[in-house]
C-alpha cells in the first residue's frame, strides 16, 4: 500500500495511520500529514471533501499563514487549529539563508540545530498541544491532517510524537518520517526553491546543499527526541497535557 497520495497543488500528502503497535494493535485510519494548502486546486478540494477532512492542525507561524493562506471552501470548511504566537517576523531559516554557511556541512549543522530548537519554540508548543488535544476527541470516522509549510520538520515531529504515544516502535516512526525523501519530487523542487532563494537573498545554493536543506535525515529527528525525551514526557511537561488527556489521546490513536 502506498502511503503517498498525489494532489495537484499539495506536496508531501500522505497517510500516517495504520501502523502496527508493540502491543498488537493498529493505529487508526484517517490520519494524514502534508505541506501547505495554499495552492490546492478545485480537484484537490473535492478530493479532500470526499475524504471527510474535518480537522486541520496548521503548524505554520501567523506570518506564514498570511503570506500563503490555506485554500478551503464553504463545503469543506474544516476546523483549523493553529498558533497565535507570532514569534519572529520571519521564519528563522530565512536569516540563515541570507547570512549562514550554505555548504552541505553548514546546512546539515543548521538543520540539526533547528531540530533542537523546534520542540521548545513557544508557537510550536501551542500548536502541538492544540492539535493533540483535538485529536484526542476526534471521531474515528473522520479525517485529520497536520501540516506546516513543507510537511517535513514541524509536521515530522508532531507525527513522530503521536505514533510513539500510540505504541509504534521508534524504527517505524523514523521510517515514516524519512518517507518525505521519496514522497517529494526533488528533481523539480530543488531548482524551483533555489531560484526563489536567489531572488530573495541574492545567494546561490548548490544542488547537493539544497537537497539537504529540503530533505530529512533520521539524525534530525533524533536531535528533537534528545530534547523532548519520550513523547509522553514531552506532552506532559512541555505541552501541558494532563494524564487524562494523554490517556484519551492514546486511546483515540489506536483501534483493535
Amino acid at each position: 500500500m502506498s502511503r503517498v497520495i498525489a494532489f495537484d497543488g499539495i506536496r508531501n500528502f500522505r497517510h500516517f495511520g495504520e501502523y502496527g503497535t508493540r502491543d498488537g494493535r493498529t493505529v487508526r485510519r484517517g490520519l494524514y500529514r502534508s505541506g501547505h494548502f495554499a495552492r490546492a486546486s478545485n480537484e484537490d478540494i473535492a478530493r479532500l471533501t470526499d475524504m471527510r477532512l474535518t480537522l486541520v492542525t496548521d503548524l505554520r507561524r501567523p506570518l506564514e499563514r498570511e503570506r500563503e493562506p490555506s485554500r478551503w471552501d464553504d463545503v469543506l470548511n474544516p476546523r483549523v487549529l493553529s498558533s497565535s504566537i507570532a514569534g519572529h517576523a520571519e521564519p528563522p531559516h530565512m536569516a540563515f539563508l541570507r547570512e549562514g554557511d550554505l555548504s552541505a556541512k553548514g546546512i546539515r549543522d543548521f538543520m540539526l540545530a533547528t531540530y533542537r530548537r523546534l520542540p521548545t519554540d513557544p508557537g510550536n508548543r501551542q500548536a502541538f498541544a492544540a492539535g493533540l488535544r483535538a485529536l484526542a476527541d476526534h471521531a474515528s470516522s473522520e479525517s485529520f491532517v497536520v501540516h506546516c509549510a513543507a510537511g517535513k520538520d514541524r509536521t515530522g515531529i508532531f507525527c513522530a510524537m503521536a505514533l510513539e504515544l500510540a505504541g509504534v516502535d521508534r524504527g517505524t516512526v523514523i521510517e515514516d518520517y524519512l518517507m518525505t525523501n521519496s514522497a517529494v519530487d526533488y528533481d523539480r523542487l530543488v531548482p524551483e526553491v533555489a531560484a526563489n532563494i536567489a531572488d530573495r537573498t541574492g545567494r546561490a545554493v548548490e544542488e547537493n546543499s539544497m537537497r539537504i536543506f529540503l530533505g530529512v535525515d533520521g539524525d534530525y529527528l533524533n536531535e528533537a527526541f534528545g530534547v523532548m525525551g519520550s513523547a509522553e514526557a514531552y506532552m506532559r511537561t512541555e505541552l501541558g497535557l494532563s494524564d487524562d488527556e494523554i490517556a484519551r489521546l492514546r486511546t483515540a490513536l489506536v483501534r483493535g
